[in-house]
Formats: C-alpha cells, sequence, structure tokens
C-alpha cells in the first residue's frame, strides 16, 4: 500500500544530499473516447499556424508525437490556480505577499475603468515592464528601494525577493532588459502533455473550420452609405481596422452578418489551413517537481532556517500542481479525461524510487499549512497579505491596441 507525501520528506528533500525530484505522471485519453480527436496547442511557423510534431521514447520504444500543452503553458497554469487562490481567499495564498498593477482609464462616456494584474499573471512575474514603468507612490517602481533590493537579489541570498514576491521565486524569471545585475532563477517546476498520434507513419492534422448559419439571411452586403451608417453605431467596440475593412468591403460577414460556410481554411488565405485538431493513441501529463534546483537557493537564514524556506516554496508548486490536476480544462475543443490512476515518483537518489500517492487538494492544502508554520518557526516568515501596489503607466492603455501585433 503505498503511502502519501509528508513535510518530513519536503524537510529531507530540502537538504543537500536529499531527493533530487518528485514527478507525477497522468494518462489521459479524449473526453469523446478513442475515436475523438484533441486540440493540441497552435504555434505559428512565420504566419502560418501549426502543430509541434516531436520524436519521443515511449513505453521502451520511439513514437512521433504531437505537443499539446507546453512547458509554459503547464506553468501558467499552476499561477493561475494560484491567482484565483488568492482571490477566493486561500488560508496561505491569499496571505502571501505579491505585486498589484493598477490600470485607470476612461471609457467612451467618460466613466473610470480600473483593471488590476497581480505579478503572477504577467508574463516575467515581479521583473516584469508592467512594474518597472509603472509608479509607487507617485514616484518611479524602478526606483522604490523595496523593489530595487528585490532585483538585486542574489542566489546566495534571495530574501529580498522571497519577501516581495515568492512566486517568482518558485517559477523563475530573468531581468533580461537590466544593463547589470541581470538576475536569473530557473523554474523549479516542469510540466508538459503530449500525445502519441495514432497514425505513427505520418502526420495528419484534421483541417477544418465550423460553419455559421444566419436565419435572416445567408449574405448581408451594405452599399457605400449603408455601410458608413453601420460603422458609425457599431465604432465604439470594434477596432479601427476592422471599421476601415468593412467600411472598403462593405461585407456584413466582416462585423458577423451573414452565413458562413464550412471550409478548410481561415479566411481568405487558403495558405493558413484551419487546424482543428489530431487523432492520437494516449495521452501523457508529466509534471517535475526539481529538489536540486531549489537547493541552490539561499536566504541568509542559516542552514535551518534556509532549508524550511525550501520547503514552503515545494508546498506551494505541490499546492498548485493539485489545484491545475483538479481541472482538465486546456482549451477549446480539447475535452480531456483521466484514463488512469496517475502516479507520483520521489527520487530517493542512487537509482532508487518510491511510488507515493497522488496528493489530493485538500492535503496539499494542509502540507501548505504546515510548511508555512514551519518556516514562520525556524526562519521567521511573516505572511500577512503584504502587497506592493503600483500605479501603472497611463501610456501603455493608450497606446495599447486590441489588434494583434504586426511582426
Amino acid at each position: 500500500m503505498t503511502r502519501k507525501l509528508t513535510l518530513e520528506d519536503l524537510n529531507e528533500a530540502a537538504r543537500l544530499g536529499g531527493p533530487s525530484t518528485l514527478s507525477e505522471k497522468t494518462l489521459l485519453e479524449p473526453a469523446a473516447g478513442e475515436e475523438g480527436i484533441v486540440a493540441p496547442a497552435k504555434y505559428t511557423a512565420g504566419k502560418i499556424p501549426t502543430y509541434i510534431f516531436e520524436d519521443r521514447y515511449v513505453n521502451g520504444k520511439a513514437v512521433r508525437t504531437v505537443l499539446i500543452d507546453s512547458r509554459t503553458s503547464q506553468s501558467n497554469r499552476l499561477e493561475a490556480y494560484i491567482t484565483q487562490a488568492i482571490k477566493d481567499g486561500h488560508s496561505i495564498f491569499s496571505k502571501m505577499p505579491h505585486i498589484k498593477v493598477t490600470y485607470r482609464s476612461n471609457d467612451e462616456t467618460g466613466n473610470e475603468i480600473e483593471r488590476s494584474y497581480l505579478e503572477i499573471q504577467l508574463p516575467h512575474r515581479a521583473v516584469d515592464a508592467h512594474i518597472r514603468i509603472g509608479t509607487v507612490n507617485g514616484a518611479s517602481a524602478s526606483e522604490f528601494p523595496e523593489y530595487v533590493n528585490a532585483r538585486n537579489s542574489t542566489a546566495d541570498n534571495m530574501m529580498p525577493l522571497f519577501e516581495l514576491s515568492p512566486v517568482t521565486v518558485a517559477f523563475g524569471a530573468w531581468d533580461a532588459t537590466r544593463n547589470k545585475n541581470q538576475l536569473r532563477i530557473a523554474s523549479s517546476f516542469n510540466g508538459e502533455i503530449i500525445g502519441v498520434l495514432a497514425n505513427q507513419d505520418e502526420n495528419r492534422p484534421v483541417f477544418r473550420a465550423g460553419a455559421r448559419v444566419d436565419p435572416v439571411a445567408a449574405s448581408i452586403n451594405f452599399d457605400a452609405s449603408g455601410a458608413k451608417e453601420i460603422a458609425k453605431i457599431i465604432e465604439p467596440e470594434i477596432s479601427k481596422s476592422l471599421k476601415d475593412n468593412f467600411e472598403k468591403e462593405k461585407k456584413g460577414s466582416n462585423i458577423g452578418l451573414g452565413a458562413i460556410p464550412p471550409s478548410i481554411y481561415n479566411g481568405k488565405d487558403e495558405k493558413k489551413k484551419a487546424y482543428d485538431g489530431i487523432a492520437v493513441s494516449s495521452i501523457i501529463r508529466t509534471h517535475v517537481l526539481s529538489f536540486s534546483t531549489l537547493r541552490t537557493l539561499h536566504f541568509g537564514k542559516g542552514p535551518e532556517g534556509d532549508a524550511a524556506i525550501r520547503v514552503l516554496i515545494a508546498a506551494m508548486i505541490i499546492d498548485a500542481m493539485a489545484g491545475s490536476n483538479a481541472e482538465l480544462n486546456l482549451r477549446a475543443n480539447c475535452f480531456l479525461r483521466e484514463s488512469a490512476k496517475p502516479t507520483t515518483i520521489l527520487d530517493k537518489r542512487f537509482g532508487e524510487s518510491e511510488e507515493l500517492s497522488m496528493i489530493t487538494l485538500e492535503e496539499a492544502d494542509a502540507l501548505l499549512e504546515q510548511a508555512y508554520e514551519q518556516a514562520h518557526a525556524k526562519a521567521g516568515i511573516d505572511w500577512h497579505g503584504q502587497v506592493l501596489e503600483v500605479e501603472g503607466n497611463p501610456l501603455v492603455i493608450k497606446s495599447g491596441s486590441d489588434d494583434e501585433a504586426n511582426e
């Protein structure tokens, strides 16, 4: 009978010579059954969408696979769980220090709109440009002493950054735009989802775009004056490029009027096939927590205190893994279910390992609470909802656009 992961396991892993990794593997399948297709993540080759096909080694043989969800995407899913946990008042995450950037602007009628983002949601976390070009109490955020100290953190003393943004220490960052003292933190978490192709001889994606039926009229085309009048009505809610294109072509289909027949192409460009999905024989999700990476970090709290903080970070990631595992929501047309009981493996060094029972979200929450209490006692960690409030630079809102970048 397998046992559950314990705080003592994490304490051992936080010390030199302890386990190197904790890994999870979950076998998945299309929710529609083996005959169903799934929609992997799309990438661009130039401006042409495509899937990523790779050779992998699965069950003792080389196979052709498709990347369904990338490492970056899996990290984002863990961070999305933490973000929601903060909003929901989670007993530990809601008290965890974080950075919040708030943008204020006015809508078409003059009413103020306020939008806030946590550093967990920003691409570069605590060193993101949204924070660096903002202000704190009216002064430049990049010159705010607490923030400067955090950016000056090193692997020998990561405490200033940990006190400001624990998630940045947990999931990694690179302060790449700085001309010196470029802080680089490797993520302690790695994960992905791959699908083994049903057809091993050839990559065969399914190309098709859904039809749209308009019960009023199959085709709606305006004359010049009609297009101008309609454009004036919808102008406040559409992009300038869409408005200009509609006035030029006068086609109702540009703004969602009229029917669209089914096609294998995206719009008019016959080079852009509409990727709809692909058949797979099996789907594998892996999550890996690297204790070795965590052990490279020090916090100026002595061996016991540093180890306690590493345990807290590990427990944060494990809790987020459990939270992310609780929902198999990836993207449209990619509905999945678990096809077998997940496995958890704790590395015991020298080629040995131990299989553990998969931790539930409730058990992960309890483990995180134990880890926090230990870090509070041994390293003086005190989380009580500290927030660095950053006022977003209004030029960002003024210069932003919903149009896709032309790059």
